[in-house]
Formats: structure tokens, C-alpha cells, sequence
């Protein structure tokens, strides 16, 4: 699929009326006491403590060392190739659209793409950067990228993105790989933290991350939307660079 390239601007914003800023706030700070988020991303990064003990162990040491990261980790960059990259029409007419706040999914498709992946701590968002740069054919890079930030309590894990935009993940075991599973999606700003509805979202993302032996890994990303069915998929295998 190809689109060309994609320009925007940004539409002049007109200030909201005094009432709709404070029941914006009220509602968002309502709905964060209800589901026990504090998106400030200081909480401690503990990835054993949401998956379990058990489930942690059955991991394997190279998976637990990836993803055992802390505020002094040190920038790794990984290298290989998605398999597949893909997306419907309603997820590419998305992902369009996002590259308005920074780009939070691939915008084209294809095989074989040379990717590079780019982990470093991200002081703004208090949490880890997962800078993917993809090199479709005839194009220039594209970044993708997110970050993973734990609440205050440490019990809960976000993906966030650019534009205050982000996703409150589920993180287990099965079957020795690390599954990233999306519980809900969700827009903040200046204090305010409000649920999407789930029509409004690419669907529910699943990440697995499986161990292939020999310092490679494998990285599998589905979202299914309930209404649109699949909306994007990629497949690829990586290594760390030398």
C-alpha cells in the first residue's frame, strides 16, 4: 500500500468555556481514582512483580534480562526484520492520522523490513522508550515510538504515546514468552486522565515477545478490533547489535 507522503496543519484551537475545563477535570481525576492509575510515571519498574514469580521464572534469562529494566539501564540497540507488516484500510487511514502526534504506528506496509530498535530510559515520560525505525523501500526512516511507564504503585503498566494518548496493558506468562495485552485505551493532559471508548481505538493490541535462542528474539503485535475485525499485525525477529 502506498500513500505518499501525508501533511497537516494543525487547526487553530479556541479556548473551552471555564465549565467544560473543570468538569473535564473532575471527570478525569474521578476516573483515575476509580481505576487506580496515577499516569505520573514514577512508579518503580518491576516487570517480575506484574508478571509473578512463578510466571517470571519460566521466562528465559535473556527475555527476564530485557525487561528487567530500572532508572540506570543502559541504551541498547537491537537490529533485524519485520517479516510482515500490515494493516487494514481503516488501521492505515489511522495510522495516517496519528502521524499527526508522533507517529504511534507503522503507516505503510510490507515484507522484509530492516527495522531498528532503539530502548533508552525517556526522562519526560518517567518511564522506557521503545524507539522502532522502519526502512520501507524508496522512504525515509520512520520512527515509531512509545513508552512504557508504571503507575505510582508500581501494580499497573502504561504504553503512552504522543498527543497524550496511550494504552493500560495487562503483562503475563504463557508458554515461557512475555505477552503484552491492551485492557483499555486513554487520553491525558495537565491532570486529566480519560478513558477512550473502545470503538474509538485500533482494538485490543496483544505483544508477544518469545525467546528464540542465540541472543534473537521474535516480536508479534496483533489488534483486533470487536467491530472492524484486524486493524494491524507485524512479525519480525531481532538480535542486539554489535
Amino acid at each position: 500500500m502506498d500513500a505518499g507522503s501525508f501533511t497537516g496543519q494543525a487547526l487553530e484551537r479556541k479556548p473551552c468555556p471555564a465549565w467544560t475545563a473543570r468538569f473535564a477535570r473532575s471527570f478525569g481525576r474521578k476516573l483515575s481514582r476509580q481505576s487506580g492509575v496515577v499516569p505520573s510515571g514514577s512508579g518503580k519498574q518491576d516487570f517480575a512483580a506484574l508478571v509473578g514469580p512463578e510466571g517470571w521464572q519460566r521466562l528465559s534469562p535473556l527475555t527476564r534480562s530485557r525487561f528487567a529494566c530500572s532508572a540506570g539501564m543502559k541504551d541498547i540497540t537491537y537490529e533485524g526484520a519485520m517479516q510482515s507488516v500490515r494493516c487494514s484500510r481503516t488501521g492505515y487511514l489511522l495510522a495516517q492520522f496519528c502521524r499527526l502526534f508522533g507517529t504511534p504506528l507503522a503507516p505503510f506496509e510490507g515484507r522484509d523490513i530492516p527495522i531498528e530498535v532503539r530502548v533508552h530510559n525517556d526522562p519526560e515520560k518517567g518511564g522506557v522508550a521503545w524507539d522502532r525505525v522502519y526502512f520501507f523501500p524508496g522512504r525515509k526512516p520512520i520512527t515509531v515510538t512509545s513508552a512504557k511507564v508504571f503507575t505510582d504503585d508500581g501494580k499497573m503498566l502504561l504504553e503512552c504515546v504522543g498527543g497524550g494518548f496511550g494504552m493500560r496493558l495487562k503483562v503475563f506468562e504463557r508458554d515461557r514468552k512475555l505477552h503484552f495485552l491492551s485492557q483499555s485505551y486513554f487520553w491525558r493532559s495537565a491532570g486529566v486522565f480519560i478513558r477512550l471508548p473502545d470503538w474509538l481505538t485500533p482494538g485490543v493490541a496483544h505483544v508477544i515477545h518469545s525467546d528464540l535462542g542465540d541472543g534473537r528474539f521474535r516480536f508479534e503485535m496483533t489488534m483486533q478490533h470487536n467491530r472492524l475485525g484486524e486493524t494491524f499485525y507485524q512479525d519480525g525477529t531481532f538480535k542486539e547489535k554489535e
